[in-house]
């Protein structure tokens, strides 16, 4: 037996199966079948770990029906990780062959084809023929960019003396691959907010992808590859910061020797005394990813960034707990489930008669956004960086 089957084994062998992760999990309250639940897939998993059921086409629907959301674990009395669970069985016995994820691949291995793919979206929406894209190809219904991609200097630094009472003068940025290419004005609203705190910002030239999306998707030798190249990339005794939190759980999960800390959490540290806030009458409600709180536990951080603009009033999305469905690749390879999901916090964003709606992480805007925009609903979805630089006088 290898030595990563037997980890699966015994990592499985710690659920007690008690049945409290139930009412936690998005996809077992849709289907209110036991396989699809986290103790569920954790006794299908063992099962076929140890060659007690087959390694069908059923197993895998159970599998890939999971939005590794890690709610489970967050309510979990005996901390079963059940998302290193998921990775390893996916990648011992669910590779996927999706044609979306074979599309996907390039994208986020090169950052130069990122510019590439950026740029020719841009294109097709500056011309406005995205929506016969569309039609031909469903995947560019979901894809909408904000700015057009541009390059990176190395170093961005601070425009301000850095206060004693900051913990660090220097960062280092993650720019991910989804969020270079779709929300790069996220990347530069952090770029801005950091450098008028007095903190200087490096961009490692070799940084590629987190890998979150390769292992979701079975491709262990990718995602392994990634996490080398970021392990070399990125200088361990300098915080990383990252503005997407699925980025910041999947770097925290599998660079331990770096010292990776989401954006909020990060700022929450810093001191802001010399920083101008012009206020803003306005509501914000604010979407939690499940990264940001199930494996972060990072959402308060959102609240008290956001709470630093006057006026401003701040409150959560109804049903903040549940999935939005997006779940990286999710929204692409299980577009039924994953538009319940969405269904329901646009039912929420309705009945609250939402904005402007911030989230941290790329995934949740595309797939939110996109399923406002095709019901016609006008709501501003932003990430929390980019409504703060705002009325710190960022502008792009």
């Amino acid at each position: 037996m290898s030595d990563t089957l037997s980890q699966l084994i015994t990592e499985a062998d710690r659920c007690v199966a008690c049945g409290l992760c139930l009412p936690y999990c998005p996809t077992y309250q849709k289907t209110g079948s036991e396989a699809d639940s986290p103790r569920g897939r954790i006794q299908l998993m063992r099962a076929v770990a140890q060659d007690i059921l087959p390694n069908n086409d059923r197993f895998k629907a159970h599998i890939d029906l999971c939005l590794i959301c890690r709610s489970c674990e967050s309510v979990c009395p005996n901390n079963v990780q059940y998302g290193k669970l998921a990775d390893i069985t996916r990648a011992l016995f669910i590779p996927k062959k999706y044609w979306q994820y074979s599309l996907a691949k390039p994208l986020i291995a090169s950052r130069s084809f990122q510019y590439i793919v950026g740029n020719l979206i841009w294109l097709a929406q500056t011309l406005k023929v995205q929506p016969l894209l569309g039609r031909m190809m469903p995947i560019m219904r979901k894809l909408n960019l904000i700015t057009r991609p541009t390059h990176w200097k190395k170093t961005y630094y601070a425009q301000q003396p850095n206060s004693l009472q900051n913990p660090h003068k220097t960062v280092q940025l993650f720019l991910g691959c989804a969020s270079n290419v779709f929300d790069q004005q996220a990347l530069k609203a952090t770029v801005f907010v950091c450098q008028h705190l007095g903190i200087d910002v490096i961009i490692a030239p070799s940084q590629s992808c987190c890998g979150s999306i390769a292992r979701q998707m079975g491709d262990a030798t990718t995602a392994q590859m990634l996490t080398l190249t970021n392990q070399q990339a990125f200088d361990p005794n300098i915080p990383i910061i990252s503005v997407a939190s699925g980025c910041s759980a999947g770097l925290k999960d599998y660079l331990p020797k770096h010292k990776v800390i989401d954006i909020h959490t990060f700022l929450a540290e810093c001191d802001w005394s010399n920083v101008q806030i012009v206020p803003a009458n306005m509501t914000i409600y604010v979407q939690d990813p499940c990264s940001l709180r199930n494996t972060l536990n990072g959402v308060q951080a959102v609240y008290t960034l956001l709470n630093r603009i006057p006026q401003a009033r701040v409150l959560p999305l109804a049903h903040n707990a549940q999935c939005c469905g997006g779940a990286g690749a999710y929204m692409l390879t299980q577009p039924e489930m994953a538009n319940a999901l969405l269904q329901d916090k646009i039912t929420s964003i309705k009945e609250n008669d939402v904005a402007v709606l911030a989230t941290a992480n790329i995934g949740c805007a595309l797939h939110i956004a996109h399923g406002l925009r095709e019901q016609n609903q006008h709501v501003t979805v932003l990430h929390p960086m980019v409504i703060i630089a705002k009325q710190m006088g960022f502008t792009l």
